[in-house]
């Protein structure tokens, strides 16, 4: 069964990968917290943005955009975006707000990009996606894909769990990351603003050494890591109590892979 992305050539819409390891019920669980978590709402969606730079114009594949969040920044900002991810039910949210907002954005339900040899892309995004790959093989077939759908001149922005975080065991910022005892998968748990358990996502954990391999095994010659900050708006509603130690020992780190 396939799906067509517009002119954009032909995407096979098989099992979703994502929706294999984790499940729909993880799925909306997770998405749900897009529109109201601190380390969403202040460093990784505005982060994200800065990371792209100008963005007028510039047609850009969203990998894994879950119910559209950062996808319709990317569209505010004068992006065309092109946006998928294998979660159904967010896809429809997506498309419902849409029909809404009519920012120009094309859905649609995948767990790889459309490729074609007439029409790439200028930028590729990714937001908390590539740990979701199951082992090194997998990371460098996501690579691979993405690296595909870019233009010659193509780069990949991407924010993803920071491999030199150094807190596991510790709540810190409504969350709590663990390793696994092989180290090879990382747990993270979500709590709410009173401390209560809310659900949990495990991804694997790949080291630096391991995205720039699959990102140069892939065809991507420079490779850049960068520091995420806070907004200055999120230290006034949260408070700098909330975000200590956030900046110094951050849960997430910018990924940014140009093609040339």
């Amino acid at each position: 069964m396939t799906e067509q992305f517009g002119n954009q050539g032909m995407v096979e819409n098989k099992e979703p990968e994502l929706s294999r390891q984790y499940g729909e019920r993880t799925s909306v669980e997770y998405a749900q917290i897009t529109e109201t978590d601190p380390s969403k709402r202040f460093v990784q969606y505005p982060e994200g943005l800065r990371l792209l730079g100008d963005v007028q114009g510039k047609r850009i594949l969203d990998i894994g955009c879950g119910n559209g969040e950062f996808t319709r920044m990317m569209a505010k900002s004068g992006a065309k975006v092109v946006a998928y991810d294998s979660a159904e039910k967010q896809i429809k949210l997506a498309q419902e707000k849409e029909i809404e907002e009519n920012l120009g954005i094309k859905y649609f339900v995948a767990d790889r990009p459309a490729i074609s040899p007439d029409e790439k892309f200028d930028i590729a995004t990714s937001i908390m996606v590539f740990p979701h790959a199951k082992d090194q093989a997998a990371l460098t077939e996501m690579f691979m894909q993405v690296s595909e759908a870019l233009n010659s001149e193509g780069k990949l922005v991407s924010v993803t769990t920071n491999p030199d975080f150094k807190r596991f065991g510790e709540i810190a910022h409504n969350r709590r990351f663990t390793k696994s005892d092989d180290g090879k998968n990382t747990k993270v748990e979500f709590f709410d603003g009173l401390g209560n358990f809310k659900f949990d996502v495990t991804g694997t954990f790949f080291t630096k050494a391991d995205y720039e391999q699959a990102a140069r095994k892939a065809g991507f010659k420079s490779i850049e890591w960068q520091p995420l900050s806070i907004d200055q708006k999120g230290i006034e509603e949260m408070g700098p109590e909330f975000w200590d130690e956030y900046e110094t020992d951050c849960p997430y780190v910018g990924f940014v892979a140009h093609k040339e």
